[in-house]
């Protein structure tokens, strides 16, 4: 049985007996655990939040108690006594071109709440600032245009790569709510980022 496969069958598996899903990522992909939460929406499932605990991410998905989530469902084992994984090329978690946006949608969700629950970014900001001091004292006896100039290249670098990191949280952002206000309806609101108070 392939990776791939061995993935889906443990999804099912989990869908099957619980009402509560947590999928984890060790590579951190949000391009793998979009597919695999696309697929568990079509079982009936709803996203519910991503969070990133250093390289893994993790998933969290709950069972719809809504009709329409119960036809899904048995739609989706329908197709899948026919052998094919809703949504998917066979034998990959790769996303069939009519359901691409919606699986590069949830992509974007996972991401957004990813970097939204990341407990990281002020202990990054603090540690970035902290090489960068300890790397101007650590080179004072080299000399004090060579310590400073140092210590400022890598204050530089550092807040480029964290203004990047909120950059792309924005776009993220900017994407989610283009998506709900051009389709409305309650998929489209589930992925509109909160906002923060």
């Amino acid at each position: 049985m392939k990776r791939t496969e061995r993935r889906v069958a443990t999804l099912l598996r989990q869908l099957a007996t619980r009402d509560v899903v947590a999928l984890d990522d060790t590579g951190g992909s949000p391009r793998r655990l979009a597919a695999l939460t696309y697929i568990a929406v079509q079982y009936g499932f709803r996203y519910d939040g991503a969070s990133r605990a250093g390289q893994t991410l993790r998933v969290r998905l709950v069972r719809d108690p809504s009709p329409e989530a119960r036809e899904r469902g048995t739609a989706a084992l329908g197709r899948l006594a026919a052998g094919r994984t809703p949504g998917m090329r066979p034998g990959t978690l790769k996303p069939l071109p009519d359901v691409a946006p919606a699986v590069e949608l949830l992509r974007a969700r996972i991401e957004f709440d990813a970097l939204d629950e990341d407990p990281d970014l002020r202990r990054k900001a603090l540690f970035m600032t902290a090489s960068a001091a300890l790397m101007t004292l650590v080179l004072i006896p080299v000399g004090w245009r060579v310590s400073l100039t140092t210590g400022v290249a890598m204050a530089a670098v550092f807040a480029v790569f964290l203004r990047l990191e909120m950059v792309r949280k924005d776009r993220l952002a900017r994407r989610l709510r283009s998506a709900g206000r051009n389709s409305g309806g309650r998929a489209a609101r589930n992925t509109l980022p909160k906002r923060r108070h």
